[in-house]
């Protein structure tokens, strides 16, 4: 049984540590403290695949309730999920228990079935940045909230299906005891060199797309100066997860690019201990990371990067006084002197879910900063699926960027009728270009770009997975002290 019990959890989506060889922990009882290569002891705080017992409890509350298992189900992916598929999934789980052979040989037969039937890209697809070191398989549906019910289920189900097996939270590092108390210079940008800064969210699937983003990121090497993953670790940002589907692939940027990362939902499933060990394995590299904690200030005369923990205390909130107060200090210092303040987060302020009412993020927590004084210029958060940029509005008085499409496969969508702030772009693409005919359920992936300049504006622009400018705009202050506008507006083709 051993022999099968790895690569059959790993052909599921079981990402084990780096170095370690063992058999996923079915329960955190079954879960020792473990040593990586090189032997730097792990917080453990990974959250625990669904095991055995807990199966047989979800058996019991699907026939006791259906509804009810079906509502957190659908609540905690964000799709629909039908009685059958759920039955057929159940089945799949507990044939992984009792006999993993014979569901191997139904996934086998599966993945042959729907091979045959989706077909591939065209032969004659490509694009500038392809190569057959990231290959491209149309047909691979992990992560998809509907398709891969048996991956959440199996790596995210303890959570979120309420099963009691919530992880421990990793300690909070506060900016008390820092002596850089969080706040980090930001290179000066000179007449005809800006700071380069990529931004990018929910990207640590491992999957091609997000594997061809980090290849743009790598390529751009002593030019980009800053790369800001703004959060989002799947399935629940285990210690393996952080290995195989961030650090791996962004380890090429770590000798030319200061990398910094934000805490998010999906590390809390895991109690962000794999999360704040990435931290540590980056300060490590060398004194260009010196992040020390899940919230951070850039800063240089003229703009402001301000990374807002919006997960470890709670999900999509920023309440926190001790948060708030620092929040206040490195907002208000950065109007004083005039500066560009550009917030990070994870947590949307609004989106395309509910394109017409503020999350509690900006209507409660933020109002008094950001409503009321006005102090931020631009928000740049993941979260939300997809890539929109937004303009200032009555009540919104600050430029909004959505980079939730960085490797989380969302559902293709269009901008909303009647959303809350008006949209001058909206990432509507599907994966593949239309002609293909390949994945058009799927939306398109990408990050963006912001170059700050030294005469204080800044130019943004979206580029998609295959290198695509999607779109290009330039923010410039209105006079000395005028809010921060769309100056200029390019979209692609």
């Amino acid at each position: 049984m051993e022999g099968r019990w790895n690569p059959l959890y790993e052909s599921l989506g079981y990402r084990p540590p780096a170095g370690a060889k063992a058999a996923p922990p079915a329960n955190e009882a079954e879960a020792p403290a473990k040593r990586r290569a090189d032997s730097v002891p792990l917080v453990d705080t990974d959250l625990p695949i669904l095991g055995p017992e807990e199966l047989e409890a979800l058996k019991a509350a699907f026939l006791r309730e259906p509804e009810d298992v079906l509502r957190w189900t659908e609540s905690g992916l964000g799709a629909r999920v039908t009685v059958g598929a759920f039955v057929e999934v159940l089945h799949e789980l507990e044939l992984l228990f009792t006999d993993p052979g014979q569901l191997e040989e139904r996934l086998d037969a599966a993945g042959r079935h729907g091979r045959q039937g989706a077909g591939g890209l065209p032969a004659d697809f490509t694009f500038p940045l392809r190569t057959e070191e990231i290959p491209i398989d149309p047909t691979r549906t992990r992560f998809e909230p509907g398709a891969d019910l048996r991956g959440w289920l199996l790596f995210g189900g303890p959570v979120w299906l309420e099963q009691g097996a919530a992880a421990r939270q990793a300690p909070f590092r506060w900016h008390f005891g820092a002596k850089s108390r969080f706040v980090y210079p930001l290179r000066e940008p000179e007449r005809g060199h800006p700071v380069e800064v990529a931004l990018f969210a929910d990207f640590g699937t491992g999957e091609y797309a997000s594997r061809y983003l980090a290849r743009q990121l790598v390529m751009r090497g002593e030019r980009l100066d800053c790369a800001v993953h703004l959060g989002g670790v799947f399935y629940a940002g285990r210690q393996g997860e952080f290995d195989a589907h961030v650090a791996r692939p962004l380890e090429p940027l770590l000798a030319t690019t200061t990398l910094l990362t934000l805490n998010a939902a999906p590390e809390m499933r895991s109690g962000a201990g794999a999360y704040f060990r990435y931290l540590d394995e980056r300060r490590g590299a060398g004194p260009r990371h010196p992040q020390e904690g899940s919230y951070f200030c850039l800063a240089a005369e003229r703009f402001q990067l301000i990374g807002l923990d919006t997960a470890w205390f709670e999900e999509g909130r920023h309440r926190e006084p001790a948060l708030l107060q620092w929040l206040e200090q490195r907002l208000s210092e950065g109007r004083r002197r005039g500066a560009m303040n550009i917030l990070l987060s994870h947590a949307a302020p609004y989106g395309p879910e509910d394109p017409v009412r503020l999350a509690p993020l900006v209507s409660e927590d933020l109002k008094a900063l950001v409503v009321g004084r006005e102090w931020v210029d631009l928000w740049c958060w993941g979260g939300a699926r997809g890539g929109a940029l937004y303009d200032r509005a009555p009540g919104l008085p600050f430029l909004g960027a959505s980079l939730g499409h960085g490797g989380f496969p969302y559902a293709r969508q269009d901008a909303p009728e009647h959303p809350v702030a008006p949209v001058r772009f909206f990432e509507s693409r599907p994966r593949f270009p239309e002609w293909t005919g390949v994945r058009q359920d799927r939306g398109n992936h990408g990050h963006a770009t912001l170059w700050l300049h030294a005469d204080g504006t800044a130019s943004l622009r979206y580029t998609d997975w295959m290198g695509e400018v999607r779109c290009e705009a330039t923010l410039a202050r209105q006079g000395a002290r005028g809010p921060v506008m769309l100056r200029q507006l390019d979209l692609g083709g």
